[in-house]
């Protein structure tokens, strides 16, 4: 299902978001038929949304549930200086693959369930339903060394959205020390004016499987919280952030990443694609790598090591 900003579907959720409407009222203010809303209103009900009808018109209830149009208002709303439009899934493979297959910037992909969700290094990501499964495809007029940050501010925006939250560089979301949330984020397109896609797993309430319980979790396990407030809060903290981004200022960025950093100060192994480095992570650059032993470190599969000694 895809929704713009323009779209009547999307003008009529708008409408009945601010109050009980009428047909009529809802035709006049959008130039349609009754029966076009009538047949509108119809459609949004049978993509999940809950819509009573009375002799005073049509009324939204339950708004504070995640549907299609629910997310498409939130990415509005929070996003729409950079997103247009939402591509929404009951299922599909991978909301990064879906977003590099659309090949257009200023669009978010959502899924309810993947069935073959990626991770770094092609691992595979565990997405059944009840997390929350989106990539945000954007065209940022930043300088190709200054791409690898935005997957920092999606981590950073994912933290302060989940209480005790902190990040394991460069791109895990931990709370008390088990992975909540992943993010992968890819370039794609030409090398002149390439797409940045950033895809984002949070586990939510789906269950995590037995051979995973060690070191992964679902937020649930330590909090009630709301897929729509998760949402919410992560589409708000990555607007707020990314427009700092894009206005230059990643040194107040840095500070509030290194501030919620769980890897700083660790022992930690690094495997990159050409060597794996061992040592303490002592700071997150001016540039976003990982300062290790006073080399810096841009990329790579992070692990913390415990009882370590070097020898």
């Amino acid at each position: 299902m895809r929704i713009t900003k323009q779209s009547t579907d999307y003008q009529v959720y708008r409408i009945l978001s601010d109050r009980q409407s009428s047909g009529e009222e809802i035709g006049k203010k959008l130039g349609i038929t009754r029966s076009a809303v009538w047949k509108t209103v119809n459609k949004m009900k049978e993509s999940g949304v809950k819509i009573e009808s009375s002799g005073k018109g049509y009324v939204l209830i339950g708004k504070n549930e995640l549907n299609p149009y629910e997310i498409a208002d939130i990415t509005f709303k929070r996003l729409g200086d950079h997103i247009d439009e939402i591509i929404y899934f009951e299922t599909t493979d991978s909301t990064n693959e879906k977003a590099k297959e659309y090949g257009k910037p200023r669009t978010l992909i959502f899924a309810e369930s993947q069935t073959a969700g990626k991770g770094r290094l092609g691992r595979r990501w565990e997405s059944q339903k009840g997390g929350l499964y989106f990539t945000l495809s954007l065209d940022p007029k930043l300088d190709y060394t200054e791409m690898p940050k935005v997957t920092l501010i999606a981590g950073l925006s994912v933290a302060e959205a989940l209480p005790e939250a902190k990040i394991k560089w460069p791109n895990d979301v931990l709370i008390r020390g088990k992975k909540v949330c992943g993010i992968l984020s890819e370039l794609y397109g030409e090398i002149e004016s390439p797409l940045i896609v950033v895809g984002i797993g949070i586990n939510v309430s789906n269950p995590i499987p037995d051979e995973l319980k060690d070191y992964a979790a679902s937020v649930s396990d330590f909090y009630s919280v709301g897929r729509r407030e998760i949402f919410d809060s992560v589409l708000a903290n990555f607007g707020k952030y990314y427009k700092k981004l894009l206005e230059g200022k990643w040194r107040d960025l840095r500070e509030n990443f290194v501030n919620r950093c769980d890897t700083i100060g660790k022992i930690v192994k690094i495997t990159t694609s050409a060597e794996e480095i061992v040592g303490v992570a002592e700071d997150i650059g001016d540039d976003g790598s990982l300062i290790v032993n006073g080399r810096r470190v841009y990329a790579g599969d992070c692990i913390h090591l415990r009882n370590y000694r070097f020898t």
